[in-house]
């Protein structure tokens, strides 16, 4: 069983179009950072209403000791990352963890440190090849995700054909 860690911008695209399920179809326990859930609880104090669902969803991972001062050192290596996928990698590391993420800087530092990731096209393109979902309950998903979320998902066709 693949055990992941996801950050808020998965979550967030699952979450507009309420279905966060698919993510747990997948993966039984889809974890996050505190940092991502603090991230999920200001989103929620703003008034997003997709978060609940998606709060109750998740599993926080804490960090120890040694965990915060790895992230200390990481946000300095890599400034262009938020708390978020700072914390999410350092867990990842620790605990041997697949990320979930879509932000291209995200998924650039990822490689470099030789992280193990699902973008939200990969993703998409598991939820086909499981079957999990029809090609056209796929396709539903895929509009509702690049109207609800404001996302253009370039690889669209070659998931839906594949």
């Amino acid at each position: 069983m693949t055990m992941v860690i996801s950050d808020t911008d998965i979550l967030s695209t699952f979450g507009k179009i309420a279905r966060v399920d698919l993510l747990q179809r997948l993966f039984p326990h889809v974890h996050v950072a505190p940092a991502v859930y603090r991230e999920l609880l200001q989103a929620e104090r703003l008034g997003f209403s997709w978060v609940a669902s998606t709060r109750e969803a998740v599993e926080v991972l804490p960090l120890t000791a040694s965990e915060s001062q790895h992230a200390e050192r990481l946000s300095r290596l890599y400034p262009q990352l938020g708390s978020g996928e700072i914390e999410s990698f350092v867990l990842a590391q620790t605990h041997r963890l697949l990320c979930l993420t879509n932000d291209r800087q995200a998924k650039i530092v990822a490689s470099a440190l030789g992280l193990p990731y699902l973008d939200l096209e990969e993703i998409l393109r598991a939820l086909k090849t499981r079957e999990l979902l029809t090609t056209e309950a796929l396709a539903r998903v895929i509009a509702e995700i690049e109207e609800q979320d404001h996302t253009r998902i370039p690889a669209k066709d070659q998931i839906l054909g594949s």
